[in-house]
């Protein structure tokens, strides 16, 4: 469910300010309206999108906006799972963290792309910011939801990183311990300030580090999953595998659509849409093996 259109930020890299424009938020109601709509017709989870979604309100001068949104979803009767996507980090406030942490049916997961953890890289993406700062940020989420899941995106082989600036993502990386990360490495775009700076790490050293930054956190995403076996989580049911009929597929809340792992059910039947107790019963790299608990 988009919330909003545009983006009020300039980032270096980024040409959607220039053919979205400003930043628009959609009317609280109009959103609340199209979420019981599909809550209604079956839909169990609905994922709130917007290229800075932390910022839904601002443009009409609601600091708090999205709390409010998110407290007129929670209360939608039929809905199980509301997802954020998009946090900017300069737009996350206290009040957001505490209506994600206290209303029961947004999920415990925070999804923020932090682009780079080095000060001087981020100042060249026009983004701000630092490793310690971003690490502040993550240790607020921490604190008001133990339980949270933590997914981030990088761009490496932005012009003028160097080996140092890489390494000091390497060590945050390495620190903050996301459950969840997507990588890319950096090509001009057309029309952004980015475009006019030499891109002067080349394309074999940009592929490296990708592929470093990848194997650093395919080892704690890994050690994270293999620390899930023996528990046992709600999981909403998907159908069964597109590759064989003899495996169902499901999410836990700490597991986006499309981005991130899921859960195979090689033991019990469930159907598609509902939620269902599932014994992690191993790891299978990014993605875990169970079995439905049936009841007593």
């Amino acid at each position: 469910v988009k919330i909003a259109e545009g983006c009020d930020h300039t980032c270096s890299f980024c040409a959607i300010p220039a053919f979205r424009g400003a930043f628009r938020s959609r009317d609280l109601g109009s959103v609340v309206d199209e979420a019981r709509s599909l809550a209604r017709g079956g839909v169990r989870e609905i994922n709130l999108i917007a290229q800075d979604s932390s910022h839904y309100g601002r443009d009409r001068g609601e600091a708090d906006g999205l709390p409010k949104l998110l407290e007129a979803l929670d209360a939608i009767e039929e809905l199980r799972w509301i997802r954020l996507h998009y946090l900017y980090p300069n737009t996350v406030t206290e009040q957001l963290i505490a209506a994600m942490a206290r209303l029961g049916k947004v999920v415990k997961y925070v999804d923020l792309p932090l682009q780079h953890a080095h000060p001087e890289t981020l100042a060249r993406m026009r983004r701000g910011g630092s490793a310690d700062s971003h690490m502040r940020l993550l240790d607020r989420f921490d604190g008001a939801m133990p339980e949270v899941s933590k997914r981030t995106t990088f761009i490496v082989g932005f012009p003028g990183e160097t080996e140092q600036e890489f390494q000091a993502l390497l060590d945050f990386v390495s620190a903050a311990r996301f459950d969840h990360v997507g990588v890319f490495t950096y090509s001009h775009e057309q029309d952004t300030p980015s475009g006019a700076l030499v891109d002067d790490v080349p394309a074999e050293v940009k592929d490296e580090r990708r592929a470093r930054l990848l194997e650093l956190q395919q080892g704690i995403a890994f050690e994270r999953n293999r620390g899930l076996i023996g528990h046992t989580v709600e999981v909403l049911m998907e159908g069964a595998h597109a590759e064989t009929p003899h495996l169902l597929v499901g999410r836990m809340s700490t597991q986006a659509l499309d981005v991130d792992g899921q859960v195979l059910i090689n033991d019990g039947v469930a159907d598609p849409g509902t939620f269902a107790p599932v014994e992690l019963t191993e790891a299978a790299g990014y993605d875990l093996v169970g079995r439905i608990v049936l009841d007593d």
